[in-house]
């Protein structure tokens, strides 16, 4: 029983660590190309192609102490490394139940 419960942590584990690996190289890997922090104006983020409101928004929220990054496309989808909290959420879901299927199948 010990030795199943011990073999499913172990799978677990290895199936976690093989998902979260390519996701923190990718994002050590952006921090070095990222640019020095900047204040950006409301006509600058209307410029990158917010409206008029999300560029207004921005920038109050700017003055609050609040960081807006602008990314292009390409820079958006490779942040989060491909990975959603959406897929997050099911990878943890996965791991644990095969965690309870191998220490149920005595």
């Amino acid at each position: 029983m010990k030795s199943k419960l011990v073999s499913a942590l172990a799978l677990s584990f290895a199936l976690t660590t093989v998902a979260i690996a390519p996701a923190q190289a990718n994002e050590a890997a952006s921090q070095f190309r990222a640019p020095a922090a900047q204040t950006f104006s409301s006509q600058d983020l209307q410029r990158y192609g917010m409206t008029p409101a999300d560029a207004d928004r921005a920038a109050a929220m700017q003055d609050n102490g609040y960081q807006v990054m602008v990314l292009t496309p390409e820079e958006a989808d490779s942040y989060r490394a491909g990975i959603t909290d959406n897929q997050w959420l099911l990878l943890g879901i996965l791991a644990g139940v095969i965690v309870i299927a191998v220490a149920v199948a005595d």
